[in-house]
Parts: C-alpha cells; sequence; structure tokens
C-alpha cells in the first residue's frame, strides 16, 4: 500500500509508550509517505513537542504510563493543529473536550489510520 497525495510529506507527530505499537506505527506512517516525529513515550516529551515542533497533525496515545494526554492534546488545540487518539480503552474513557478528533482503536490497520489522518487533516481536529 502506498501513500496518498495527501499525506505524502506530511509532519506526524507520534505519541505512543508502548514501544512495539510504536514502532508499528512509525513503518505505516512511512509507508504512507509521511516523515514522523517521535514516537514520543512521556509526557514531558509529548508536550514539548506539541508546543514548539513544526507539524501537521498528531496521533495521540490517550494513555501514557497511566497518564492521560489531555495536556498534549490542548497544546495542539491551541495551535489549532489537528490530533487523532488512539485508544485500547472503550469509548466512554476518552476525553470528550475534542469531539470532532478521530479515534482509532488498537489494534488497526494501515488503511484505517490513513483514513484518520485525513479526516483530522480535513476538519482540523483540534478545532471544537
Amino acid at each position: 500500500m502506498t501513500g496518498s497525495a495527501e499525506l505524502q510529506g506530511r509532519r506526524v507527530l507520534v505519541v505512543e509508550d508502548e514501544f512495539l505499537v510504536a514502532m508499528d506505527v512509525e513503518l505505516m506512517l512511512r509507508e504512507l509517505g509521511c516523515e514522523v516525529l517521535g514516537p514520543l513515550a512521556d509526557l514531558a516529551s509529548a508536550l514539548q513537542a506539541a508546543r514548539a515542533e513544526t507539524l501537521d497533525v498528531a496521533l495521540l496515545d490517550v494513555n501514557l504510563a497511566g497518564e492521560p494526554v489531555t495536556t498534549v492534546a490542548e497544546a495542539l488545540a491551541e495551535r489549532a493543529l489537528p490530533f487523532v487518539f488512539c485508544t485500547g480503552y472503550r469509548m466512554e474513557n476518552l476525553p470528550s473536550r475534542y469531539p470532532a478528533a478521530p479515534i482509532l482503536t488498537k489494534p488497526f490497520q494501515i488503511a484505517d489510520l490513513r483514513s484518520a489522518l485525513q479526516r483530522a487533516l480535513a476538519s482540523g481536529s483540534s478545532r471544537s
């Protein structure tokens, strides 16, 4: 599967604390033609990147080592940068403040990732 024109060269922040999941996501993003920032596994690094890095969209694991990723989502929203939530949890455990942000349920396939990123970029999912 090759990348779509919409995603080619897009800089994607990956915030994921599970090593194998992070590596799998990174490989999928590269296959889609994206440039990957990260993966970042801790809240402090993710927050710093969300506030300062040049990026197009972010992929956020909802829970980083027991900490909610909400502060990272807030930092991205302040910069009007779209993001996608990734979770292995039930939907009711997700932050409700960003209803427009696409949600990927783990495990997911590359087609699901592509679709979620395209939706986020098209809608500016951080704006709610």
